[in-house]
């Protein structure tokens, strides 16, 4: 009989370029993403966040003590899954050890965390990825991280919405338009912050692109790595 599913294992030479461990080749196996808020390709799963890039603790077990005393917590709430993925502009925070971080990406599209301070770890910005409309004629959308809030439409799929954290209510709203400033997520120029010239449309079913300028030079980009943000973010804040 086939098999069917997906496996249950994840070896470290084929985890996702977004995960950033040094060590594919010195050990086999790496923690398998749990279904989550965020694509496989695109997240880290929380056990590695905590034992290979924050080193908070040397072994998974340590990291399962941390997590089962329930001080961890992803943008506001406590989780205690070492598989839970997490994803771009998620907030981790330790309250105890009063440290936050925000995820980011850095120049190879690979999720990284930055530090911040206490008052930044109460929002986040989202991406809108979908919209669609509700029974009785509201408009949902939704967000990078899998959410879905209801809004009106005056916010559009590409722009961005500052969230309260963590009970989730819009701030801002951040729209993709000429002269935005843009966090690029993924290709070549990964991690970079430019501004936002034009959206460029292309025929024949060919992917948007957009013209945006950086601090070195002009060019073009896939207009889906486009991740519109505040004029004050910066990747190594």
């Amino acid at each position: 009989m086939a098999k069917r599913g997906g496996t249950k294992h994840q070896k470290r030479l084929a985890s996702p370029k977004a995960v950033p461990i040094q060590d594919k080749k010195e050990r086999k196996w790496m923690i398998q993403h749990s279904p989550g808020p965020h694509a496989k390709d695109y997240s880290i799963p929380l056990g590695v966040l905590l034992r290979d890039i924050l080193k908070i603790a040397p072994t998974l077990r340590e990291v399962q003590k941390i997590l089962s005393t329930r001080l961890l917590q992803v943008d506001g709430k406590v989780r205690t899954d070492d598989k839970f993925s997490v994803g771009l502009m998620d907030v981790i925070s330790l309250p105890k050890a009063e440290k936050n971080y925000r995820i980011i990406v850095d120049g190879k599209a690979r999720l990284l965390t930055v530090e911040i301070k206490g008052e930044e770890s109460a929002t986040k910005t989202l991406r809108v990825v979908r919209k669609h409309t509700l029974p009785g004629g509201k408009l949902s959308l939704t967000l990078h991280d899998g959410r879905n809030i209801v809004s009106d439409n005056h916010i559009k799929v590409g722009d961005s919405v500052v969230v309260s954290l963590p009970k989730v209510v819009i701030k801002n709203h951040l729209k993709r338009d000429n002269g935005a400033t843009c966090l690029i997520m993924d290709g070549k120029h990964a991690g970079t912050i430019v501004k936002l010239k034009d959206i460029i449309q292309r025929k024949g079913g060919k992917p948007s692109e957009a013209l945006v300028q950086s601090k070195e030079e002009e060019f073009i980009t896939v207009a889906k790595y486009l991740f519109v943000v505040d004029e004050s973010f910066r990747v190594n804040q």
